[in-house]
């Protein structure tokens, strides 16, 4: 799993596509953020990185089983 499809829920939500292959796309089709194959994370999108940083420091519901 690529770094970015752990976000993939809440980077849709804000009009965000993220590809197969880890790649983020915004709206116009331009690539905001990625991650290439040695495993080096990269954003040119500061709203990319608020995204996941705001998605990470929001706790997920336990579910119990």
């Amino acid at each position: 799993m690529k770094f970015y499809h752990k976000y993939q829920t809440e980077l849709e939500a804000a009009g965000y596509r993220v590809d197969e292959h880890g790649y983020v796309w915004d709206a116009m089709g331009n690539q905001s953020a990625g991650e290439d194959n040695y495993g080096n994370v990269q954003s040119k999108d500061a709203n990319v990185t608020e995204i996941c940083r705001v998605a990470e420091a929001t706790p997920k519901p336990n579910i119990k089983l």
